[in-house]
């Protein structure tokens, strides 16, 4: 989960301004946690102390109220309104690595993947991205390869990985051509040899950077189990006391004995 919350801090500041780069600085002045950030944390605090997904997403929007929330989502969250909120995007995935690192077995990652997404995407596709990136995760966590991943769920989703971290740079991603960012995250997992070459090629791929980053980033920490500390201690830094004591609590119950 840090690593999809390390992957936002970085990419957020290269929302506006893509790079096709590699090379560059981490941190900048203007990285900040966003929104894909608040809502992975309302979902590891749900599975931290048994609380239900709707509510705690709620809470934590209500705590975290300006992270960048589209304006429709916003005014859900901070209302009693009980209906589902139904959006076509892509914040489900983001927000779904906590179930990955949390599952007992594979069938429990896709079935809370699932549960999590509905409150707010309760459209097939977007089910699907999630359920992927929560059984992806939970295959890293096993010691699974990449080919197995490949394999695992390019049957049970149908998904292409034949497109690279080049490819996905020629196609621009945007909100109008309604591709989803879990492709592109995919390419750049792929590719990586470490957790840091992951964020760059993730973030090269331009588009909705942080999204991709977070999606990335949490794919690289299950896989490679080591995120530099420089990398983390700066990025920690960019959060709260609230946030560190979640991200602490979930680590050593479920991860801590993987992050060298």
């Amino acid at each position: 989960m840090k690593g999809a919350i390390i992957g936002d801090i970085i990419g957020s500041a290269f929302i506006t301004t893509n790079t096709s780069n590699t090379d560059f600085q981490l941190f900048q002045s203007t990285s900040a946690y966003t929104d894909d950030t608040i809502l992975t944390l309302a979902t590891a605090d749900a599975i931290l102390n048994h609380k239900d997904y709707e509510k705690t997403l709620k809470e934590w929007v209500r705590l975290f109220p300006k992270a960048g929330y589209r304006p429709q989502f916003l005014s859900w969250a901070l209302s009693d309104n009980t209906k589902p909120y139904l959006s076509k995007g892509d914040g489900a995935a983001r927000r779904i690595s906590p179930i990955g690192f949390a599952a007992k077995s594979i069938d429990e990652a896709l079935t809370e993947a699932e549960k999590s997404t509905i409150v707010t995407h309760n459209i097939p596709e977007r089910i699907q991205a999630a359920k992927a990136v929560a059984a992806a995760i939970y295959i890293c966590r096993e010691s699974g390869t990449k080919k197995e991943i490949k394999t695992f769920i390019g049957q049970a989703f149908d998904y292409d990985f034949s497109l690279t971290v080049n490819d996905w740079k020629k196609i621009k991603l945007t909100p109008q051509n309604n591709i989803s960012p879990v492709l592109p995250a995919f390419a750049a997992f792929m590719e990586a040899t470490d957790y840091e070459e992951a964020i760059r090629l993730a973030i090269s791929i331009g588009g909705p950077s942080n999204t991709i980053a977070s999606i990335t980033g949490a794919l690289a920490e299950a896989y490679f189990r080591h995120i530099p500390k420089s990398i983390v201690r700066k990025a920690l830094s960019r959060t709260n006391t609230k946030m560190q004591a979640i991200i602490s609590a979930f680590d050593e119950k479920y991860f801590s004995h993987s992050i060298k």
